[in-house]
């Protein structure tokens, strides 16, 4: 019975496997793999995270869910951040006035409003 195979594969290649067949093909890879953060303007004096319009009950089976992996199994001991399950505000978005941010985050988050107000350009 002849059996498929391919020979090694490098970085970047994708490999299908069926029981039938296995078929080489090059990844969608990123130039630029570190993604810059989301920008938001500050010039109301918060920040405003719009309430995703779907909940994860809404688009994902509660069987898929029974089968999540404990998150005790693969963060490291001592290490167990809290896990939002759920839109912490319900169906509103989520307003944080800027005073209440961490300075790195407005820096991060707001580089291209800090820029555009130093320009004179908001």
């Amino acid at each position: 019975m002849e059996r498929p195979y391919h020979f090694g594969a490098p970085d970047g290649i994708v490999v299908n496997v069926t029981k039938d067949q296995i078929w080489v093909r090059e990844g969608i890879i990123p130039d630029y793999p570190n993604n810059r953060a989301p920008q938001f303007n500050f010039d109301n004096g918060q920040l405003i995270v719009p309430a995703p319009p779907l909940a994860r009950k809404d688009i994902q089976n509660e069987d898929i869910r029974a089968t999540e992996i404990d998150p005790d199994l693969y963060y490291p001991e001592g290490y167990h951040p809290e896990l939002l399950q759920e839109w912490p505000t319900g169906d509103r978005d989520l307003v944080i006035p800027l005073e209440d941010l961490p300075d790195r985050f407005k820096e991060g988050m707001g580089d291209t409003w800090a820029k555009r107000k130093a320009l004179g350009l908001e």
